[in-house]
């Protein structure tokens, strides 16, 4: 037994039952004679704690790999000169790198090699940052990536994709997607029907995230997929089916539609609100597609009433094929969910189709509602915003700039300045000047637009946290203008 293993036998029994080890006869065993403590405990741990270094400071290097890695390809991209550079190292950690990525990947340069670690362990934790950062890596991230599975996350080549991970399809999928969208859906053609529910959910999302009516090409794969073995994988695909507006589901859920939706009075479709009453005939016959299509078959058991199957189509069947079903204005669309209490599903669809012309319908009787806001006319929205400002109502100034991405207009972000100036003066702390308003101060540091002018400076008598707080974000925003300015991105 050797000295080490000495020492360990007897801290596991414990001093006060064994005696301690004589040191060795060797270099290391006279060293450890050196070290005394006042107790055997303490004497014990000192001469492990040296064995121990010891043991480390004397181990053998790793043999060397039977064969070395190839050599990371050339950069393709130039990589981000020091001016802009410069400001990489201040925003890493804070919500400024995602703009700083954005404007990397605008102006066609790549990230410096030597952050490119540290950038990567940063989209490990923070999945938001991965889209951004995949662009600007250049061919040496993507070497470099490859050799720690942590960064995995980068999108491997597209001759991998029998050996990469779910997430690694993903992300496979959604590079192709971003440089030639035909290849895209040439690569869910190929393999979608095959992956395992899991993958299939994966590509299903990403394909919903950036659907655009070119997809349509896609509907017979789609239709496929509404019969799949997995809930999940079902609804996906119809949600996609119910998006392109001239699928085929949209045209059965329209005639639907039509058969069981009658206008009293079709003659008054002119009137400007549209209020043109309607009653309903449930549907008796047969319905062949509708399991595939989310519905039970109306002579089932399971049958859903009129008002449900109204609800049902409203909510999942396109707006345009609605309209085209009995050649209505959205207003009168809008009566019909109105009549039958059905508003909610009908507002459910004008936002995940991102129907402009639904949206200004349902306007009119949601005037204040914010998702309907952002899909709606853009003066709409704008003089949604001068009102909530004028009003200081931070709970709806959230909701109505919330969900829209920055920079925001320099008029609306002058005026939020001005307003979060305003409102700060007396406070002591945040909970003082208001939850809302300190959530809109962080918000609009990081979108309002970096060269919106500064407001007016704060009266000599504002409390020591006004001013540090509108100083921090105005010191936000001067960063933001000058990393704008070295990207090459000036107002105007």
């Amino acid at each position: 037994m050797n000295d080490h293993d000495a020492l360990l036998a007897l801290a596991l029994v414990g001093t006060a039952r064994g005696t301690l080890p004589g040191p060795g006869t060797g270099p290391l065993g006279q060293a450890a004679a050196q070290i005394t403590r006042p107790d055997a405990e303490g004497t014990l741990l000192a001469r492990a704690a040296l064995h121990a270094l010891a043991h480390t400071a004397g181990r053998l290097p790793d043999p060397a790999s039977d064969t070395l890695p190839t050599p990371a390809p050339p950069d393709t991209l130039p990589p981000a000169p020091e001016r802009a550079a410069r400001h990489l190292p201040p925003v890493l950690g804070t919500p400024l790198l995602s703009e700083w990525l954005t404007l990397c990947a605008q102006a066609g340069w790549r990230v410096p090699t030597a952050r490119l670690p540290e950038l990567l362990d940063a989209a490990r934790h923070d999945s938001r940052l991965r889209p951004l950062l995949t662009p600007v890596l250049g061919e040496r991230g993507r070497w470099l990536a490859s050799f720690n599975p942590d960064w995995s996350f980068t999108p491997p080549d597209e001759d991998a994709w029998d050996t990469a991970t779910d997430a690694g399809r993903e992300a496979l999928w959604r590079s192709v997607r971003d440089r030639d969208p035909h290849a895209a859906r040439d690569l869910l053609r190929e393999h979608l029907s095959s992956e395992r529910a899991a993958s299939r959910k994966r590509l299903l999302n990403a394909l919903l995230d950036t659907l655009t009516p070119d997809d349509h090409t896609l509907e017979p794969l789609l239709d496929t997929l509404t019969t799949d073995r997995s809930d999940d994988v079902r609804t996906l695909a119809r949600t996609a089916l119910h998006r392109l507006s001239g699928s085929a589901q949209n045209a059965r859920n329209a005639a639907r539609f039509a058969a069981l939706v009658s206008l009293d009075n079709p003659g008054l479709l002119g009137r400007p609100t549209g209020q043109t009453p309607s009653t309903l005939t449930p549907p008796t016959a047969p319905d062949e597609h509708a399991t595939r299509d989310g519905l039970p078959d109306p002579t089932s058991k399971d049958r859903l009433s009129a008002t449900a199957l109204l609800e049902h189509l409203l909510e999942h069947t396109h707006p345009d094929a609605l309209l085209a079903a009995l050649n209505i204005p959205p207003a009168t669309l809008v009566n019909i969910a109105r009549q039958h209490d059905h508003l909610p599903a009908l507002v459910q669809n004008a936002v995940s189709t991102s129907h402009p012309a639904l949206a200004a319908a349902l306007l009119h009787h949601l005037p204040t509602h914010p998702f309907l806001l952002q899909i709606g006319p853009p003066e709409t929205l704008a003089a949604a915003q001068t009102q909530a400002l004028r009003d200081r109502d931070p709970e709806r100034l959230l909701a109505l700039l919330g969900p829209h991405p920055g920079p925001w207009p320099p008029d609306p972000s002058a005026a939020l300045l001005g307003t979060l100036r305003d409102t700060i003066g007396d406070a002591h702390y945040a909970a003082a000047w208001g939850y809302r308003w300190a959530q809109l101060a962080e918000l609009a540091a990081t979108h309002a637009h970096p060269h919106t002018p500064h407001p007016d400076p704060l009266p000599a008598d504002a409390t020591d946290y006004a001013h540090r707080t509108l100083t921090e974000l105005l010191g936000t925003l001067e960063l933001r203008k000058q990393m704008w300015n070295d990207f090459g991105k000036e107002r105007g």
